[in-house]
């Protein structure tokens, strides 16, 4: 797959609509962690930022824990995968979950 770029997932999630994510899988050196980027479902409550990055060794992890990072700027959160993700996760896989 080709390399992801931060303004690919910039522009991606800058037309993410409720209940859509984007998904990712990081490298090796970042532990082959699960990554989702999605819109707060809290926002616009006052103190909550619009993008979260949810992190875990899966997705269902993922999707369990407290935002990673948040941020009103998909550039931000985009850059941060960028940096570390080595490809993306279509909707079509199943959620990637290790062997016990």
């Amino acid at each position: 797959m080709s390399q992801i770029s931060k303004k690919e997932i910039t522009e991606r999630m800058e037309a993410l609509k409720p209940g859509e994510s984007l998904r990712f899988r990081l490298t090796q050196t970042f532990g082959e962690r699960f990554v989702v980027l999605q819109l707060n479902p809290l926002y616009p409550q006052k103190g909550q930022k619009k993008f979260v990055l949810l992190n875990g060794k899966d997705e269902a992890n993922a999707r369990s824990q407290a935002p990673f990072f948040a941020s009103d700027k998909a550039k931000k959160l985009a850059e941060w995968v960028a940096d570390r993700a080595e490809r993306w996760v279509t909707e079509t896989e199943p959620p990637l979950m290790r062997a016990a």
